[in-house]
């Protein structure tokens, strides 16, 4: 339940949360949270504050004794809202408060764990920490899930890292990964009025689609079953006008279990369809154009990851919440974050952890709950207290 009366911390986190949903900010398209983002982190007691050159906005703390440095992330970024009518009152960013909710795209993908962190961890007492407390407001995860913040990471290498996102107040150990791959069947042009002088690539990638269906897909005792799924579909020349078409290409989204390499992924298919002159696939490969002017670059794939439940720090990070009087549950994340960059391809430890949930994201009307929202922050403190007591590293 929400306290009748809200704390100065809870009023400031509140109206910060309302400022950043306020603020559009589409992935490439921050800068204008960037300067929010920034503001707010120089009017508390953080040590350093800094943009990089992908725009990313990161503030550092030293608590009072050595110790390891924990990094807590959240995207700046969201999702088009789409037709604003839809919206309640016309206004996708109208950030209003009422029955206890906040509303507005962003409010719970992931403006209210950036505001949680930004505000919980600027506001915690340096005495009540030990070693580093960074906070990133990272850019462009919605386009490319962690390219920009692993380049923080790589650069500050953390001991810990906490991802922002909605897990309805559960740590998040692992989470399936995603990929994006292209399919291109090639035939040969010819006029639609004698088609058997060519070789119609749409009956080709015909073929192919059937066959991927039915290729069996690695599964997971956690995370689950794989997933292969057609996107889209388009045929060239388009439109066409009385010419049988030369090439066809189809999408597919790729959701990635425990152990999957790039490798693996392709030799699965290069097997499946060896011998096939006529059919060229791979990875996307996603440029983004970050509001600085630079460019992030690479494959459109993330791997899955996971931690044991049993592992000592994740058990210390329960007991931290625990301790806090919040839900101390673990949760594995059918959706893909951040955290594929830096737990599983940088092997850095790390958790999610957020106010509300996944089912709210991306929707018209998006909403957080205050009370989840608050208690997040509190969380955010409590894993900051925690993690801070443990080793610098395993």
């Amino acid at each position: 339940m929400m306290p009748s009366s809200l704390s100065s911390v809870d009023d400031e986190a509140i109206a910060f949360l309302q400022d950043l949903v306020r603020t559009p900010g589409l992935s490439g398209q921050e800068g204008a949270v960037a300067d929010r983002v920034e503001a707010k982190m120089r009017q508390l007691p953080f040590d350093h504050v800094e943009r990089d050159e992908w725009g990313n906005v990161i503030a550092t703390r030293r608590g009072h004794a050595p110790g390891p440095h924990l990094l807590f992330d959240a995207h700046m970024d969201v999702v088009a809202p789409g037709d604003p009518s839809a919206w309640e009152g016309g206004d996708p960013y109208s950030g209003h408060l009422s029955g206890g909710r906040l509303w507005g795209r962003g409010a719970t993908d992931t403006k209210g764990s950036l505001a949680a962190m930004v505000i919980g961890l600027g506001r915690l007492p340096t005495t009540a920490f030990r070693g580093t407390l960074t906070v990133v407001a990272s850019v462009g995860e919605e386009a490319l899930e962690g390219a920009a913040l692993g380049q923080v990471c790589a650069r500050l290498r953390p001991d810990r890292v906490i991802v922002g996102e909605p897990t309805d107040g559960r740590l998040g150990i692992g989470q399936k990964g995603r990929a994006r791959l292209w399919f291109t069947t090639h035939g040969r042009p010819a006029h639609s009025s004698t088609p058997a002088e060519g070789v119609n690539a749409i009956y080709l990638a015909t073929e192919v689609i059937q066959r991927i269906r039915a290729l069996p897909l690695p599964a997971h005792p956690h995370l689950g079953q794989g997933v292969m799924e057609a996107l889209d579909i388009h045929s060239e020349p388009y439109p066409s006008a009385s010419t049988v078409p030369y090439a066809c290409h189809i999408r597919y989204d790729r959701r990635l279990v425990l152990g999957e390499t790039p490798e693996s992924v392709l030799a699965a298919y290069r097997r499946a369809f060896a011998g096939r002159s006529d059919l060229t696939f791979g990875f996307e490969t996603i440029h983004l154009n970050t509001y600085t002017g630079a460019t992030l670059t690479a494959p459109d794939f993330h791997p899955a990851w996971l931690w044991d439940e049993s592992t000592p720090w994740v058990q210390q990070a329960l007991a931290s919440l625990r301790a806090a009087g919040l839900r101390a549950e673990t949760f594995i994340a059918p959706y893909c974050t951040n955290a594929s960059t830096t737990a599983g391809e940088q092997g850095l430890p790390t958790l999610l952890y957020g106010p509300s949930s996944i089912t709210l994201a991306h929707k018209v009307n998006e909403f957080i709950a205050l009370e989840d929202f608050l208690a997040a922050l509190r969380g955010y403190q409590a894993l900051a207290q925690g993690l801070s007591a443990g080793p610098d590293r395993d």
